[in-house]
């Protein structure tokens, strides 16, 4: 238990490059539900892209966002 607590704490304290990418994967991963959601619905869901934006930390999560982005157009 005391394990699960720091990992945790570690996330939700930002501090290390890891949970930084944990934190930049969960945005990701809801652009990406986002974008599949305006296909399938045909929803402009612009606020979750909104709400990400120049908020991710790591290179890979920046480079991951651009990319669902691209494919809206």
């Amino acid at each position: 238990a005391d394990e699960i607590r720091e990992l945790w704490m570690e996330y939700e304290n930002n501090a290390t490059l890891e949970a930084k990418v944990v934190k930049d994967f969960d945005k990701v991963e809801m652009i990406l539900q986002a974008l599949e959601y305006e296909k399938e619905q045909g929803r402009d869901l612009e606020e979750f892209f909104q709400s990400t934006a120049g908020k991710f930390q790591t290179g890979v999560g920046k480079a991951w966002a651009a990319e669902v982005a691209s494919r809206r157009k």
